[in-house]
């Protein structure tokens, strides 16, 4: 029987009550990031760009705990405060995802937690 197996790293915001991410049978499912410090969990206000930046490479080290990369992300999630943010989040996106970008959705929504702009999930391949 497939275990499901709880991630965590120190080099990504610690978690509230719920996991940074979860591997079962051969996927990471990663629990929704938004801007904030690794260091502190303290959310981190910039442009839009600037919060893509430090949402994935927040992301990129949680699937490193994993045993993954954001080269092998299946499928993305990205709930944005206002639509007009997504050219300049999808900038900084393709820098992280240059070849073969995963299947994606991205949405404007009401209410991100601490007022913040942007936040991220993802679901990738891992070994198992």
């Amino acid at each position: 029987m497939t275990k499901i197996e709880s991630v965590f790293t120190p080099f990504a915001p610690p978690p509230g009550p719920y996991a940074q991410a979860v591997k079962y049978g051969g996927l990471v499912f990663v629990s929704g990031q938004t801007p904030e410090s690794p260091q502190t969990g303290e959310p981190i206000r910039g442009t839009i760009a600037e919060q893509t930046r430090l949402v994935l490479t927040n992301i990129s080290a949680i699937l490193k705990a994993a045993g993954s990369s954001l080269d092998r992300v299946l499928k993305v999630n990205i709930y944005l405060s206002d639509i007009k943010h997504k050219p300049q989040m999808n900038e900084v996106y393709r820098e992280f995802f240059p070849n073969s970008p995963p299947a994606r959705i991205a949405m404007a929504v009401a209410g991100l937690d601490d007022a913040l702009d942007i936040e991220i999930d993802v679901i990738a391949a891992a070994d198992q």
